[in-house]
């Protein structure tokens, strides 16, 4: 093992706010983990919530920091908790295993959750999650998000958490009955669809929050949702905000200037004080911010303030 991951994965488990008070506790359960995947080579099932379970396999980042973490997004994952509702609907664009989406579902019973995975060893994940908490509320895709419907090579380098697409190869259309084929070990060929297309057909009730994950490719995924957006649907964007922007010829002020066109503004959500802040792309706290409908904002912090003790 790299001596550098575990000093950085154990400051980062130190110093998480949900660690708080078990700070021994979350160390040695990483400690743990790490002699029990390598002895074994199995995954375990966690608790993620009281009523909410997730299956860790080895090499499985996500589910691993909530193993460590809990709400490893400490502030975007306590908003959510905090926001959504029984009938709301939610959308997770780069959904990896299912964490948001499940906690999601944790909320939402009448509701629907869309979940978009396009890796296929990550898709398999996320269904076994479902399968696993009996969740039937969530519509779940293998396929990328994306500005238009073909498909869409993505560079798997820094492992499946954290594939990003490689711009030169965008719009070939795939071979038949070859939607995952692989073309390079570090490489692998999707589908992609829009989500003003695959919502067209679909009334989705209360469409009220989205969370998109999709390393560096959300303002491509941004242009194929402008009929969402010009109704101010979802009225929040949980959004991850990267430097690799830039790959795709734009910089990061491209994504709030699109927002600010359809009448969005950035926030950053602070799980302790229950607050929202107004920001700059330069205030943001994490990677993640919030975008939310100016039309919107009174109606978010109504919500919170109903659940400003949860």
């Amino acid at each position: 093992m790299n001596n550098l991951f575990p000093q950085k994965t154990i400051k980062y488990i130190s110093s998480h706010p949900n660690n708080k008070t078990q700070k021994s506790q979350s160390i040695f359960k990483f400690i743990g983990w790490q002699f029990y995947k390598r002895l074994f080579n199995r995954y375990i099932d966690i608790q993620l919530l009281p009523e909410v379970k997730i299956r860790c396999y080895p090499d499985s980042y996500s589910a691993s920091t909530a193993l460590y973490c809990g709400l490893y997004d400490y502030h975007e994952m306590n908003f959510l908790l905090r926001y959504l509702r029984e009938s709301d609907s939610f959308i997770d664009i780069g959904a990896n295993v299912g964490v948001y989406t499940l906690l999601a579902a944790s909320k939402i019973k009448s509701g629907l959750i869309y979940s978009f995975e396009a890796l296929p060893k990550n898709f398999t994940r996320l269904e076994e999650n479902l399968k696993l908490n009996q969740l039937h509320q969530v519509k779940p895709y293998c396929l990328a998000i994306s500005d238009s419907t073909g498909s869409i090579t993505l560079n798997l380098a820094e492992g499946d958490s954290m594939p990003f697409i490689t711009p030169e190869v965008t719009t070939a259309e795939l071979p038949q009955n070859s939607v995952n084929a692989t073309r390079s070990p570090k490489q692998i060929k999707v589908p992609t669809d829009t989500l003003d297309n695959i919502l067209k057909n679909n009334s989705i009730a209360n469409l009220t929050l989205a969370k998109m994950d999709i390393e560096g490719a959300e303002i491509l995924a941004l242009k194929g949702a402008t009929s969402l957006l010009q109704q101010k649907r979802p009225h929040v964007w949980i959004l991850e905000i990267l430097e690799r922007e830039n790959q795709f010829g734009y910089q990061k002020q491209d994504i709030l200037n699109l927002l600010q066109n359809y009448g969005y503004s950035l926030y950053n959500y602070n799980a302790d004080t229950n607050l929202l802040k107004s920001i700059t792309l330069d205030g943001k706290q994490s990677n993640n911010v919030l975008a939310i409908a100016d039309s919107s904002l009174d109606f978010v912090r109504d919500r919170l303030m109903e659940n400003k003790n949860t």
